[in-house]
């Protein structure tokens, strides 16, 4: 994108910029078909991966040409294709699921309305779809299991980084609020036996993280609870964790959550909050088109600074005492109750302990 001086050339930058939709499109599609799983399993001629994938032998040359010419696929001198380090990021099993999502009319077609979210500052997932997301969701479960699935593949990393980051030694029981299919609680149970999990989620999400603790050997460690965040989050836990819940609401909801959990945990309890930090100078920041995800799909939630958090912290009776960052969209803040909050716990029992 330089010209002979070396310096960007202005149109073929918009240009590059534009295409991004074709781009977005072939990768999502590429997973969708299964190719990334296909190729992982061996390098194929390109008629071996037609007929093993169902397609058209002259439309998928045209979806590999693309691949190639950003390094997920590369062509061999035999002919043959195979799959290069960043194409095997696109099996289902690591953002395959997310890149699915992400080209499907679930993900895809709202952002059609993104002016008008602009204008309105109006979510405009429920302008197309006639429902709030997570309402929509409910409704609808093959298009929650997308979504939840999508969640789950963007997350793993942050998990990961949060069993490294954060000591969970002296931790017996967290509660994952809004945790999907519980893919995080999975990871810390993993890394620390010690532990017992809850998720308070919504009653599809529950019923698959369910299957996957049992599918997972964790059934006896960890459990699945459908709740609602805005009426009350169960007592008995030494940490919560919300893990990028904040940003899906307002301040005053967002505020809410907070501090629902901050009366939920103990005394020494700490609430776990992972979310993204925006960025205003100018550079390129994938928080900041997080940001617009969270208007086209929520309207009201966005991501923050982080003064705006310590506002949304210090309001809900928290106090921050460490901060780290986990990914290029997550930041880990550990924060716990104030000591007037720890005295005013409003929860409800825990239900499946009674």
């Amino acid at each position: 994108m330089t010209d002979g001086a070396g310096s960007i050339d202005p149109a073929r930058h918009v240009l590059s910029l534009l295409a991004g939709k074709w781009l977005t499109a072939a990768i999502s599609a590429a997973a969708s078909l299964g190719l990334p799983d296909a190729l992982a399993r061996g390098p194929k001629s390109l008629d071996a991966l037609a007929r093993e994938l169902a397609c058209d032998p002259s439309a998928l040359a045209r979806l590999l040409r693309v691949l190639a010419g950003e390094a997920l696929v590369r062509e061999r001198a035999d002919g043959e294709f195979e799959l290069l380090e960043a194409g095997r990021l696109l099996r289902r099993e690591a953002l395959g699921r997310l890149a699915c999502y992400v080209g499907s009319p679930l993900g895809w077609d709202a952002w059609s309305e993104l002016a008008w979210s602009v204008r309105t500052g109006e979510s405009a997932f429920a302008k197309r779809h006639g429902a709030p997301l997570f309402e929509f969701l409910d409704r609808n479960p093959a298009e929650a299991t997308l979504y939840n699935e999508a969640i789950d593949a963007f997350a793993q990393r942050e998990a990961v980084a949060l069993a490294d980051a954060y000591d969970f030694g002296a931790a017996r029981r967290v509660l994952d609020v809004g945790g999907g299919r519980g893919g995080l609680l999975q990871t810390l149970l993993a890394r620390f036996p010690h532990l017992e999990g809850r998720l308070l989620e919504r009653p599809a999400a529950v019923r698959e993280a369910r299957e996957a603790f049992a599918r997972a050997g964790l059934a006896a460690r960890c459990e699945a609870q459908v709740g609602d965040f805005f009426e009350a989050i169960p007592s008995g836990f030494d940490h919560c964790v919300l893990k990028h819940i904040v940003h899906s609401w307002d301040d005053d909801q967002a505020t809410a959550i907070l501090a629902r959990c901050a009366r939920a945990v103990g005394p020494e309890g700490r609430v776990l909050v992972i979310e993204g930090l925006l960025v205003r100078d100018g550079r390129r920041s994938l928080t900041n088109m997080l940001d617009l995800e969270m208007l086209v799909l929520c309207g009201p939630g966005h991501e923050r600074t982080k003064p705006e958090l310590r506002r949304l912290f210090a309001a809900a009776e928290l106090e921050l005492v460490d901060s780290q960052p986990l990914s290029e969209t997550g930041r880990l803040f550990v924060t716990r109750p104030r000591g007037d909050a720890r005295d005013d716990a409003r929860t409800i029992p825990d239900p499946l302990r009674a």
